[in-house]
């Protein structure tokens, strides 16, 4: 679980690298591209300027209408009285009032008579066919939020454009003038026709209704229509309520007092619920307190108070030795004696009729519950004989009320209809007015074409255009444009980038670069080369050198790769393991019968067979075992343990041992041999390699874990002119280079040249190795 953590972190910032590696690339196929952005630019440009030179020149001329909405006076309508400016109708109205303007009507009543010098815009066009070509030409808007109508018309003639937008605004004011009066004269007319009927009708509705009133014996009270015997039936049920409340009040407090009575129990407890439900002076009255004894108290305590209030203001300015003060202290102390003494005797007469005192709240409790239940008998008796009378006049009733709502109604329609009269009896010339805040007036310079909008367009066409056919184009290129977009998308480094390099016009070892300029400034690239393989981060003594296809120059990478080993002053064997088609074997001139296929097929040591087949010194320091004889099972005898032998023995007698493997795609025999050597690194012609099959060249190595130690760009073109994407580096002794791919040019090195006439075709290659992709597969 730890070692999955850190993935949703590596996920965004894989995608931002890949967003940034898009972007890097998309900046250098515009850079190297820039002629076809500047052609399209200049194409752009040229169409614009045509477009500019040619255009019709067409004038626009606008004038503004306010619309206000005038006072109105009401006052002689009910004696109400409003006034308004700009209200909310007119805000509402606006969107028609843009559509009147270019209606047919307004626009026909502009067109009609129109002086012959203003009609340059409808000259060879039929009079039916003005007004729609007219319409199309004007432009009303409203600004938000305001009653501003902004009439725009586009001309050839920018003083017909000022005269047809002035016509414009004047038949519109007529027309909605008109147009107002005629529709408020027929909706006056019509609303006071409407309000005499409905008047007559609710003078039918208010005699009906007062009838029915008579025959009900509803009558009107402060506004209120009352019917008596549904008054008194509401009041008798409520009165019927309360007796049932109080009734069973009694009832509940008999049987309380019955069982205290019966059990013994002390009526002290109901002492105080006996003074709510029996009276307090009937229990005072039987417990020997009369209300005159009540008044006397209450007298002496009023009496009390007042003294202390009088005692309590004095003291204060005479002092709480003063005589006065000493005698109405005596007199408050005296009163405050004879209330107490009262309430005890009263305490006293309580605790001796207490024996007493049960049996007359039971006397008491039954009286009351008496009482009440004949009231409730004779309260119900009478709201029976009323519900019966008024369920007698339900039909009346119903009828009464469909009356009333129809008087509503007729009220409530009359006093609308009203409101609409008032509305239209317009005063001092009252209702919607136009005001024209803006004349048109003729335009000096054109409306379109207008040069600053066709200069941006151009531009922006221009450049979306170019950019557009430039990411088209990098998409349908499938090459590799710089070393970072080969290192992003393979995961490998790339080890060094050789430059395309002149045959020497030798043969043999002489044809190596290396070898016959060991100081020219193309050898720079192989020791750059042989320092990444030293500094490797892991063992690479026996390393394969393949390729994506045939023609990369492999090769030519390889034997120049050998040389500068040997230069070095480690011992190098170089082996020729491609079997098919022994471009190394050519280029050295070392076609004969003794090589690699021998040493694979003695069953001899290695020790022995191995020196047999080996041409030592080929220049001091390197060695080379040629591919031999052709043999008809290549990939049999690379996977067999002879091949595993000759390398472990390689090991024991050289310093650094490589391997010229066939094209990976081709044949399987560079897995093979990769599976026994220390690394693997491939070579990458940029200007003839697609990326999809180098893609799958590094996937076919991964798939068996073959270590892939990292790409040689090879054949770059020193030719900058026709540089697409800019490969380069300068070095030199004294000499300065600048390096790119020459995706134009497809000619082989001397090298490639000289291995292409010892090669078969490639068709014959496939042939052969039909089986061993078959295997591989």
């Amino acid at each position: 679980m730890n070692s999955e953590a850190p993935q949703p972190t590596a996920a965004p910032m894989l995608n931002t690298a890949n967003v940034m590696a898009g972007a890097i690339r998309f900046l250098h196929a515009v850079r190297v591209r820039r002629g076809t952005l500047l052609a399209a630019l200049l194409i752009s440009i040229v169409l614009g300027a045509a477009y500019y030179a040619t255009a019709t020149r067409m004038y626009d001329a606008h004038a503004q209408v306010n619309i206000v909405q005038s006072e109105r006076d009401n006052s002689k309508f009910e004696g109400s009285s409003k006034s308004r400016s700009v209200g909310n109708d007119v805000f509402q109205f606006m969107a028609t009032y843009q559509r009147i303007m270019v209606s047919d009507r307004v626009l026909r009543a502009a067109l009609k008579d129109l002086p012959k010098e203003y009609r340059v815009d409808f000259n060879g066009l039929p009079p039916e066919t003005w007004p729609n070509t007219l319409k199309n030409n004007v432009a009303v808007t409203n600004e938000r939020g305001t009653t501003l109508l902004d009439v725009r018309y586009r001309s050839r003639d920018p003083k017909a454009a000022a005269f047809i937008v002035t016509r414009i605004v004047n038949e519109y004011v007529n027309f909605i003038n008109a147009q107002e009066n005629k529709t408020n004269q027929n909706a006056l007319q019509t609303l006071i026709e409407h309000r005499n009927e409905t008047n007559r009708k609710l003078d039918e509705k208010n005699a009906e209704f007062l009838s029915l009133q008579s025959e009900a014996g509803v009558f009107d009270l402060e506004g209120k229509s009352i019917n008596l015997p549904v008054a008194r039936m509401i009041e008798l049920n409520k009165a019927l309520v309360e007796t049932q409340r109080q009734t069973l009040e009694a009832w509940a407090f008999l049987q309380t007092v019955q069982q205290a009575v019966q059990s013994g129990q002390n009526m002290q407890q109901f002492l105080f619920q006996a003074v709510e439900s029996l009276g307090a002076s009937i229990l005072a009255k039987q417990m020997g307190l009369s209300e005159q004894d009540a008044w006397a108290v209450a007298k002496m305590n009023e009496e009390l108070l007042s003294k202390r209030t009088e005692l309590a203001n004095r003291q204060q300015a005479l002092g709480p030795n003063n005589p006065v003060i000493l005698q109405l202290q005596q007199e408050v102390r005296a009163q405050q004696e004879f209330v107490s003494s009262y309430f005890q005797q009263t305490k006293s007469n309580l605790l001796a009729n207490s024996s007493d005192l049960g049996p007359q709240l039971l006397v008491l409790a039954q009286q009351r519950y008496q009482i009440a239940n004949s009231r409730l008998q004779a309260l119900q008796q009478q709201f029976d004989r009323e519900r019966e009378v008024a369920s007698s006049q339900n039909t009346l009733m119903a009828r009464l009320a469909i009356v009333d709502l129809d008087r509503r109604r007729l009220q409530a329609d009359i006093e609308d209809t009203q409101s609409g009269i008032s509305k239209l009896e317009l005063v001092d010339g009252g209702g919607i007015k136009f005001s024209q805040t803006k004349d048109a007036q003729p335009s000096r310079l054109p409306s379109s074409p207008r040069l600053v909008l066709v200069v941006a367009v151009c531009l922006v066409l221009g450049v979306g255009s170019g950019l557009g056919l430039i990411y088209v184009l990098d998409l349908l290129d499938d090459r590799f444009r710089s070393p970072d977009e080969l290192r992003m998308q393979l995961g490998v480094p790339v080890l060094a980038m050789v430059r395309a390099m002149p045959a020497t016009g030798e043969s043999g070892v002489d044809a190596v670069q290396c070898h016959s300029k060991p100081n020219g400034v193309e050898t720079e690239a192989f020791r750059t080369l042989r320092t990444q393989i030293a500094f490797a981060d892991r063992q690479c003594q026996r390393i394969v050198v393949t390729s994506t296809e045939p023609g990369d120059g492999k090769t030519t990478v390889m034997s120049n790769l050998a040389v500068v080993f040997a230069q070095s002053g480690k011992k190098t064997l170089l082996i020729d393991a491609d079997m098919r088609r022994p471009g190394m074997t050519a280029l050295l001139n070392l076609k004969g019968q003794q090589g690699l296929s021998q040493v694979l097929r003695d069953e001899r040591p290695m020790s022995v067979c191995v020196p047999e087949n080996v041409y030592s010194q080929v220049v001091p320091g390197l060695d080379v075992i040629p591919s031999g004889s052709r043999p008809s099972n290549p990939a049999e005898l690379l996977a067999s343990d002879r091949f595993s032998e000759l390398l472990a023995w390689a090991e024991t007698q050289y310093d650094q041992i490589l391997v010229d493997a066939p094209p990976v795609l081709a044949v399987a025999d560079p897995i093979i041999i990769g599976r026994m050597v220390d690394a693997a690194v491939l070579v990458v012609r940029p200007d003839k390699n697609r990326r999809r099959m180098v893609i799958r060249a590094t996937e076919a190595f991964a798939a068996v874990e073959v270590n892939l130690l990292g790409v040689v760009v090879n054949h770059l073109s020193s030719d900058t002119s026709g540089d697409y994407y800019g490969y380069g580096y300068g070095y030199g002794y004294g000499y300065g280079y600048g390096y790119g791919y020459n995706y134009g040019h497809d000619e082989a090195n001397a090298a490639g040249e000289t291995i292409a006439e010892t090669e078969p075709s490639d068709e014959e290659t496939l042939t052969e190795e039909t089986p061993e992709l078959r295997r591989a597969a």
